[in-house]
């Protein structure tokens, strides 16, 4: 075998997280609420001494130390995204992926965060824009990428403390929304556009969203994934958190309904950085969203229950810079009151809101733990609401 990896991780544990999250999507606990991170790459480099750009080199490497940062997951940092044996991998470049098939200039850093840099400068210049072909540009590289790493995952030996497991690797786009997308291309003009030049507007992100899923019927060609009526998707909507509720439901609604309904997914996932209160509403009823993975460490979990609290799983939100710079306490402290803001409600996970920050101390995490040990919130059945989040939450 070209790659060996043992992982110190009990396979007992495994079907305990995976019973956590199991519970958490049917609004239930079994013992506490679950925990897990976005924890990508950019956290680990710097902890096994590598400049970032090493991950790119090609795709052996590539896989290579994904299987090493996922190693190091799994036996320093407690979380319960890790639910059987098989550890997954796919090919990765930031939130680039899409844009840069798009056509924005794309980045490669010795040391920071792969990014995309705007191409377009005019109106006239967007409505000219060419729409990229599926499985050409980034998005033919990483499924190059794709098709080697799998390869690789023939040729890996894993094994949790003796018990034998197996590498999966998978494909996908990077969730960027039409809206995100176009502000990647075109940069902050397009949000001024809007007001100016709506109907060419609507044109560029209508062609936007019309390639992107034809890229992700693409995609699941590639991987042999059929979707089924019903199933869940996400779309990334950082972009709007800076816009107002009308323009939110008037430029990014109708693209990401577009394209959650070309694959009958019923289950909608948004991430939204940032202040996203002013959203919730057009987010839940407009766009139908049926999780909210990673909201802003800006949304008070308080209101975030109050909002969204039962209808919606949530996935967040304790300020990853006091994750990074806080003591153990103050870090014990704001997940405690997450919880108790938010785990009431049914379908919880605990987590940063959002992206763990490089040079985060493993005490954080445990702190963390220590918190969802501590408040408990188990017994099977949604929990009974205490009279402090009866205001909060809305009953299911």
């Amino acid at each position: 075998m070209k790659f060996d990896l043992t992982i110190d991780y009990p396979v007992e544990k495994l079907e305990r997280n995976r019973q956590r999250m199991e519970a958490r999507a049917q609004y239930r606990y079994t013992d506490r609420v679950p925990i897990t991170y976005c924890l990508v790459p950019r956290y680990f480099t710097p902890l096994f001494n590598i400049p970032y750009k090493a991950i790119f080199e090609n795709p052996l490497e590539h896989y290579r130390w994904q299987l090493q940062f996922a190693k190091y997951r799994m036996e320093h940092i407690p979380e319960d995204c890790w639910g059987g044996t098989t550890v997954g991998v796919s090919p990765y470049f930031d939130n680039t992926l899409d844009s840069a098939a798009f056509g924005a200039e794309l980045v490669w850093p010795e040391n920071e965060t792969l990014h995309c840099m705007p191409v377009i400068s005019s109106v006239e210049q967007m409505e000219r824009h060419p729409m990229p072909a599926p499985g050409t540009g980034m998005w033919g590289k990483a499924i190059d990428w794709y098709q080697q790493m799998r390869e690789f995952a023939k040729d890996t030996r894993l094994s949790f403390r003796g018990v034998e497991g197996n590498v999966s690797v998978g494909l996908g786009l990077s969730s960027l929304s039409p809206h995100m997308i176009a502000i990647d291309l075109v940069g902050n003009d397009f949000y001024w556009w809007q007001v100016e030049y709506p109907k060419a507007c609507h044109a560029f992100l209508t062609r936007i969203t019309d390639a992107l899923i034809a890229a992700q019927r693409h995609v699941l060609m590639v991987t042999g994934t059929n979707l089924q009526p019903g199933c869940t998707l996400g779309l990334a909507e950082d972009t709007a958190q800076i816009m107002s509720p009308d323009m939110f439901r008037e430029f990014c609604v109708p693209y990401a309904r577009r394209f959650f309904d070309a694959f009958g997914a019923t289950g909608r996932g948004i991430h939204m950085c940032g202040q996203s209160t002013h959203l919730h509403e057009a987010l839940l009823k407009d766009m139908g969203m049926t999780s909210f993975i990673l909201f802003g460490y800006l949304v008070d979990p308080k209101v975030a229950a109050r909002n969204l609290g039962g209808r919606v799983q949530l996935w967040g939100n304790i300020n990853p810079m006091l994750m990074k710079e806080g003591t153990p306490a103050q870090v014990k402290q704001a997940a405690l009151e997450c919880i108790e803001a938010i785990g009431p409600c049914g379908g919880f996970l605990l987590g940063d809101g959002a992206n763990v920050c490089p040079g985060t101390p493993l005490e954080s995490f445990q702190a963390i733990m220590a918190a969802a040990e501590e408040y408990g919130l188990g017994g099977g059945d949604r929990p009974q609401l205490p009279t402090v989040a009866r205001a909060s939450c809305v009953d299911r």
